[in-house]
């Protein structure tokens, strides 16, 4: 069934309808001026839409681009290591190694700790004692020999011999001194002092010291006992 036509006029239009639009003229370009600025009003209250889908044509201009923060360095940080940056290097430079001490310069080291702690706890009153060593660095002694077979000695054979005699008596009456500490004072031809080992054993006399030595070296005679235990007594030093 058709609708008789309604009559719009006498009944109000729908809200938000207005009256239509005249339609354009082809009469000079009045018409399609006002239907360009109407496009272009509309490009603009929509943000530029036609520039990025694509409507504009490759001549759009791009999106701006924001630009790099500042690196924030006041703690010393670059903060761009979060962003994968390499991390500057803090290892601090190696120190320089310590030179080590050659077997020599240790075993001079400690027979002269050895000394101050003889000189330390001995009295020089002149008491009896037997001499069991006495050599320079650079000795050769006919003989005796090192633990290598030499007879010239050095300080790490000073010092092995001097060890080898804590097996003759109580240590604490074994003692290293120089022949500048006690007695009358000598000399190595180089100028040095010898390096002295003596036991301390409370002998009253010489031959105390002499009977002393025929048992602690009981594979020894004459010069070769001499050579290796002697008795001397404890004075201060003099020339």
């Amino acid at each position: 069934m058709v609708q008789p036509p309604v009559d719009l006029t006498k009944r109000g239009a729908p809200a938000g309808w207005g009256p239509p639009p005249p339609a354009p003229t082809s009469r000079g370009g009045r018409g399609r001026g006002v239907l360009i600025g109407v496009l272009a009003a509309s490009l603009v209250v929509g943000g530029g839409v036609a520039a990025w889908s694509g409507l504009a044509g490759d001549d759009a201009p791009s999106p701006p681009v924001a630009a790099s923060e500042p690196v924030d360095t006041a703690d010393g940080v670059d903060k761009g290591i979060e962003d994968g940056g390499a991390a500057p290097s803090s290892a601090p430079a190696p120190a320089p190694a310590t030179p080590t001490a050659s077997p020599e310069e240790q075993a001079l080291a400690e027979l002269e700790s050895l000394r101050e702690e003889s000189r330390a706890s001995l009295a020089l009153d002149g008491r009896w004692v037997a001499q069991v060593a006495s050599k320079n660095v650079g000795i050769t002694d006919p003989l005796q020999t090192t633990a290598t077979g030499s007879h010239q000695f050095f300080a790490v054979d000073i010092l092995a011999e001097s060890r080898s005699l804590l097996s003759l008596a109580d240590a604490s009456q074994v003692h290293v001194l120089t022949s500048f500490d006690f007695g009358r004072r000598s000399a190595a031809a180089n100028g040095d002092p010898f390096w002295i080992t003596i036991v301390d054993a409370g002998f009253g006399s010489g031959d105390d010291v002499r009977a002393w030595c025929a048992g602690a070296f009981p594979q020894l005679r004459g010069d070769a006992l001499a050579n290796a235990c002697v008795a001397r007594t404890l004075e201060p030093p003099h020339d």
